[in-house]
């Protein structure tokens, strides 16, 4: 029997696992899919540094991904910017984090979940999920590679099935997140001649562009000429240019859309002139949920599993990956102690749900057009320390301190809610000289910013 039964080999799923057996627990792995595999979600943020420093997977980070030192805000145009410098409020190796190809990455996690002594069975697909309260053990059924069924007993199940949620459908927990009905379109461009407006450095390029879109377009670096490049607007405006798009036509709207949206910003479409899509168009629609239920008896859901806001400031991959972390070590607890007391779970969801809410928070201030502006925003509080001090709670935010803080960041974000002292930080923070700087002094940094290796090798 394993200690531990885990739906999804993802980076939830693999960093839960990786743990779990660090910490001396019998781990299976049931993954549907067949490593590697597409992805999107490229860009890291800096406080993922010390989880994958205690994975063990670092060495090879840096061998294989673009160093990122901050998040540039645009407008559309790229004239007017915000560069969020990461190196502002975290002095050692972590302000340079990383943009990472989703095929290369979750399977660098995986195998180390698999090194580390986790069993990993791939190509199989959980069908069935039945808890035995008399014998206390779980039951999951599977449909392995050869459509042969497979039958497993565990004594706890962590659900980290990403955005099947597994669990949250097949009891109804699933509920809309109303006002973030929003569609991703996005593919990886290759032969980009030049990497200019920070790419050249690193940094992800958030570009906003509003009105009925409601939207935004991401460029990031993934190799010297690579980038990945998605435009995400509102649901309904992209029902109606399809309709639109069909009446004139075309083939193949939504290619036909995505590359419209893009040329619509004159960087992101002057960048990308020359260059050409490495493979199909991928698009995600309504993608933002939340379950009702995060744990119960003998089960735990993480990571997409659990809920899913935007991917607008690229928050995903650390909420899932630090969830992961509290509810293996959470489950360690029980699993040595009493599986039937689950205060260790409950103190992990009441800072896992804290992080969340204040996520949530934040992207719906970046959706509200009378509320952040993220790219007018850089440059107030310069003259006194309380100023600085707010300055660096937007950095640290767009960092990933969203755990252990996230109640002092909720009381900072519903403050800059009110569009008086909204106004306030605008005039004394945002418009701040060191938020418009072009680089942020990685200069010595230069030689590791590109990968040593070739993506393309080796995806």
């Amino acid at each position: 029997m394993e200690d531990v039964i885990i739906i999804g080999g993802g980076p939830a799923g693999s960093t839960a696992a990786s743990y779990l057996t660090m910490l001396g627990r019998k781990v299976l792995v049931l993954e549907k899919e067949k490593f590697p595999r597409e992805h999107v979600g490229e860009s890291l943020l800096p406080f993922c540094y010390p989880i994958l420093k205690e994975l063990g997977v670092l060495e090879e980070m840096e061998r294989f991904f673009v160093r990122k030192p901050s998040v540039r805000f645009v407008d559309k145009e790229g004239d007017t910017f915000t560069n969020w410098c990461f190196n502002h409020v975290i002095n050692d190796e972590s302000h340079l984090s990383f943009q990472v190809d989703r095929k290369v990455y979750d399977t660098l996690l995986l195998k180390n979940a698999r090194r580390l002594g986790a069993t990993v069975k791939e190509q199989t697909k959980v069908s069935g999920v039945e808890f035995d309260d008399e014998k206390d053990e779980v039951k999951v059924t599977a449909i392995g590679p050869d459509g042969e069924k497979q039958e497993y007993q565990g004594r706890f199940l962590i659900d980290a099935s990403g955005r099947d949620n597994f669990l949250a459908n097949k009891n109804r927990w699933r509920q809309p997140n109303k006002g973030f009905e929003r569609t991703a379109l996005w593919t990886h461009w290759i032969n980009v001649k030049e990497m200019r407006g920070g790419l050249e450095d690193g940094s992800s390029i958030i570009a906003y562009i509003g009105g009925e879109k409601r939207g935004w377009i991401w460029v990031f670096p993934l190799e010297r000429d690579r980038v990945t490049a998605g435009v995400v607007m509102d649901s309904f405006y992209l029902r109606d240019k399809k309709r639109e798009m069909l009446e004139k036509g075309s083939q193949d709207w939504q290619m036909d859309l995505y590359k419209q949206e893009l040329a619509e910003s004159p960087f992101v479409g002057d960048l990308l002139h020359g260059a050409d899509p490495m493979m199909g168009l991928f698009v995600e629609g309504d993608y933002s949920y939340n379950s009702d239920v995060k744990y119960g008896s003998r089960f735990a859901l993480v990571g997409d599993a659990s809920r899913f806001i935007d991917p607008i400031f690229s928050s995903g991959i650390y909420l899932s990956m630090k969830s992961a972390t509290l509810v293996a070590h959470a489950l360690h607890k029980m699993l040595a102690d009493d599986l039937d007391n689950n205060q260790p779970l409950m103190d992990a969801y009441k800072q896992i749900n804290g992080a969340y809410d204040l996520v949530f928070r934040l992207i719906s201030l970046f959706y509200n057009p009378h509320a952040i502006s993220f790219a007018d925003a850089a440059s107030f509080f310069n003259e006194h320390i309380e100023h600085r001090d707010a300055m660096a709670a937007g950095h640290f935010i767009l960092s990933g301190d969203f755990f252990e803080n996230n109640q002092k960041y909720r009381d900072f974000l519903e403050l800059l809610a009110n569009p008086r002292y909204f106004n306030m930080y605008k005039k004394t923070v945002i418009k701040r000289d060191n938020l418009n700087v072009r680089t942020c002094d990685v200069d010595r940094y230069r030689s590791i910013i590109f990968p040593k290796v070739s993506l393309r090798e080796i995806a």
